[in-house]
């Protein structure tokens, strides 16, 4: 039902990401908890994640590679660059859209115009039966291979040459030949069919997108990844020198990938604060570590940096848990004492 506050648009959600299943082996997928000293990472390449798993291999750490699909849904809205323009001036026109809502329809807005120039300069620089794209599909069929020392003019012209053809294929302006792609006709460039991502900005109404032939398209398109779990001998590694090392060596460096590190010093750091003090003690009761450790701040060895620790009671005991697991801790909750 649409707003009554705004009449052009109305509240919808369309997920960026709609969540996989991980593609497990074997007949049933059991459910278990797993150790909080566990942890995972994703790659976007399975040859890097084989190759991580090396490097853990060689430091005496267990791990797994499991293939995660995942759906990239989105909503797309097109139209000709004369109708999506009208559309959005009337959209923002509108007494009443907010004002975050009339910058979100004008930064759209705004990404029309290149597109068309780019349909326009093309069909200015090209005739019918002219190729188009040569460099690109020299690289499709093989022709010209990259070598990795090219120049960033000839990557970036490349780049341009993979957006011109998607456009000019949009538009229904090529054909395949045996030659490449070619130029088939031309149209005038306001006529020419361009789309928009709508689950950027708010919904348009049905009606509004009717009266300016504006059509909508949900998209699904798949995506995967390799995830790593790594077990949790890393914690008693001297060093994680190694894992640093390949991260940095790889460059990886997306968000999830950025705290990974982190993750790992932290954990390593905690361990050995709870051994030590276990150590220096000789027997302690579950209470007491849980005590020690939940919400302190700890002094890092490495630099004399601070970390504070901001763990409830329930994250230490399941860490005293592994370490129980791991054999590496024994007896009983008033008494637990190092195993080795």
């Amino acid at each position: 039902m649409a707003s009554e506050k705004n009449p052009l648009i109305t509240p919808l959600f369309i997920p960026a990401q709609a969540a996989g299943n991980d593609i497990i082996s074997g007949d049933k997928k059991c459910v278990e908890s797993s150790m909080v000293l566990e942890e995972e990472i994703y790659f976007s390449s399975h040859d890097t994640a084989r190759e991580f798993v090396k490097v853990l291999k060689d430091l005496g750490i267990s791990s797994q590679i499991r293939q995660k699909f995942s759906l990239d849904v989105r909503l797309m809205l097109s139209g000709t660059y004369k109708n999506l323009t009208a559309m959005f001036d009337t959209v923002i026109s509108n007494p009443d859209v907010t004002e975050e809502e009339s910058e979100l329809f004008s930064m759209a807005r705004e990404h029309l115009a290149p597109q068309r120039d780019v349909i326009a300069q093309a069909l200015d620089k090209y005739q019918v039966g002219d190729r188009v794209g040569s460099g690109l599909m020299d690289l499709v069929t093989g022709d010209r291979t990259l070598d990795g020392d090219e120049s960033e003019d000839t990557l970036e012209k490349i780049i341009e040459e993979v957006y011109l053809t998607r456009l000019l294929h949009l538009n229904e302006l090529l054909d395949i030949r045996e030659d490449g792609l070619v130029l088939s006709k031309k149209i005038e460039p306001d006529e020419s069919t361009l789309t928009v991502f709508a689950d950027e900005i708010p919904e348009i109404r049905d009606e509004i997108l009717e009266k300016f032939n504006i059509i909508s398209t949900i998209t699904a398109g798949d995506d995967a990844e390799f995830l790593v779990s790594v077990g949790p001998e890393f914690v008693f590694l001297e060093n994680l020198d190694s894992i640093g090392e390949f991260i940095e060596e790889y460059e990886i460096d997306e968000e999830d990938v950025a705290s990974f590190f982190p993750r790992l010093q932290i954990k390593h750091i905690l361990v050995s604060e709870i051994l030590a003090m276990i150590k220096e003690e000789g027997k302690v009761s579950r209470e007491d570590v849980i005590g020690e450790f939940a919400n302190r701040d700890i002094e890092a060895q490495e630099d004399g940096s601070r970390i504070a620790l901001h763990l409830n009671g329930d994250y230490i005991d399941a860490v005293l848990d592994d370490l129980k697991k791991a054999g590496i801790l024994k007896g009983k909750d008033q008494k637990l004492r190092i195993a080795v």
